[in-house]
């Protein structure tokens, strides 16, 4: 099913016919008895065609906010967000574009505003809030820090407005910081630990420890390691936090390395990866114990992962996974447009729009969060990694995971000498409603839960 980008063109044809015709008065004729007089042919009817329907008048510009983080150690994700929406609302819209080249859905062009929040919760409310007030955005989308999309809530509830957050993947958006207006099309911090737990309790062994950055997405994904280790009679025996800035890890991994655990979980984002891995090493630790994470971006990968060869890893989306139809388009189109293969949150990016332009169609264009809100609840669709489903009850977004081996750092598998990034064996992808994310909705909300059941 590829859409392609439609060049509309007009072809004008103008035709004058111009005659003139002058009649003299016959000659009167006398036919002979005998003659054989022919009947003339019946005129030829003309049919005159209906004239074109006009083309529907496109209703008023959709403003979408996009909350990025284009600054600072996530800017490499903001970026990949910010492609795979685009390329969402061009595939999502099959390309038909208004006279200023901004796609059209429902009927609405659709004109995306990115935002800076510089990794800075405040920063990030003050831009949503002038989105709003002075622009007339009617729907939020992003942002990559866990910390900003918590914030973020408040906004979607006080205006009444969507927020559909990917790529941040923290739980507590979609649980104790949930309202109705706030969705996700990103995976939580339950996908990553569900997916892996398993594995290594069953392989490698039960006792695990946890570092992770001392922030709404660390603190999710221990709430969210324990959950799943439990699940499969395993123990965290160490739950370690250190503040988003750490240069130095040794006491971190010096604890994990003292609590006798078989397994150390890693939950960290950003460039910071690349200095944990490098004291891991350093340490010993990937001697001593098995150490898990979710794999990364592509353009990094090399420096962060260079001693993990052959090691097993849970990971989001990598482009070389997926055999569906929305991913061949997304691979595609973004080598035509930036010579590179889609990235970790690319694919984020992009189900994200294709979400929001469903959602949009059965609404008839109505952006309004509570017309948006029946509309997504319950929503299956088709994007990048295949099906995903947005729950009714807490608005989890179910999609499939991976787990994958990594075999090569620098792979160049056609031999042009250039990373092409082919990194992996696939080793499993769960279906996107295996993982059985457990609802967290607190207070108010947790009756809720109870709509999950389908």
């Amino acid at each position: 099913m590829k859409k392609f980008t439609t060049i509309l063109s007009l072809l004008a044809i103008m035709a004058m016919l111009l005659g003139a015709c002058a009649t003299a008065t016959p000659t009167a004729v006398e036919e002979p008895a005998n003659a054989v007089v022919e009947e003339a042919a019946p005129a030829e009817e003309v049919v005159e065609e209906a004239p074109a329907e006009p083309e529907m008048e496109l209703g008023p510009v959709l403003k979408v906010g996009q909350i990025t983080s284009a600054s600072g150690a996530f800017a490499l994700y903001s970026q990949q967000q910010v492609r795979g929406f685009e390329i969402g609302l061009e595939y999502a819209s099959g390309g038909k574009q208004d006279a200023e080249g901004r796609y059209i859905i429902a009927n609405r062009p659709v004109e995306v505003l990115i935002g800076d929040d510089e990794l800075n919760p405040e920063k990030g409310v003050q831009i949503a809030r002038e989105f709003i007030e002075k622009d007339g955005v009617e729907i939020l989308q992003g942002p990559v820090s866990s910390s900003v999309a918590v914030a973020l809530t408040t906004v979607a509830l006080e205006n009444k407005m969507l927020l559909m957050i990917d790529p941040a993947a923290s739980a507590f958006t979609t649980g104790e910081n949930f309202n109705p207006y706030v969705f996700r099309t990103s995976r939580t911090n339950y996908d990553d630990t569900l997916v892996i737990a398993k594995y290594l309790v069953e392989n490698v062994g039960s006792k695990f420890a946890h570092i992770g950055m001392d922030s709404a997405f660390g603190q999710g994904s221990g709430a969210a390691l324990k959950f799943s280790v439990e699940k499969y009679n395993g123990e965290v025996v160490a739950d370690i936090y250190a503040p988003a800035d750490t240069t130095d890890f040794t006491p971190y991994i010096q604890q994990a390395m003292d609590s006798g655990a078989d397994c150390l979980f890693l939950t960290w984002a950003g460039i910071g990866y690349v200095t944990l891995f490098q004291q891991l090493a350093d340490l010993g630790t990937l001697d001593q114990m098995q150490v898990a994470t979710g794999y990364g971006d592509n353009a990094s990968f090399a420096a962060v992962y260079g001693a993990a060869i052959d090691q097993i890893g849970l990971n989001v989306y990598h482009y070389t996974v997926p055999e569906t139809e929305v991913n061949d388009y997304l691979v595609s189109r973004h080598m035509e447009l930036y010579n590179e293969p889609p990235d970790l949150f690319t694919a984020g990016g992009m189900t994200s729009a294709i979400a929001l332009a469903d959602a949009l169609e059965v609404t008839a264009g109505d952006a309004s969060g509570d017309a948006l809100i029946l509309a997504l609840e319950g929503l299956q669709f088709e994007g990048p990694k295949g099906t995903y489903y947005i729950r009714p009850g807490d608005h989890v977004c179910e999609q499939p995971m991976n787990i994958l081996k990594l075999v090569d750092i620098n792979p160049d598998t056609d031999g042009d000498g250039v990373n092409d990034y082919k990194f992996f064996e696939t080793i499993y992808v769960s279906a996107f409603d295996e993982l059985d994310v457990p609802c967290t909705l607190t207070g108010d909300y947790v009756s809720r839960c109870e709509m999950n059941v389908k």
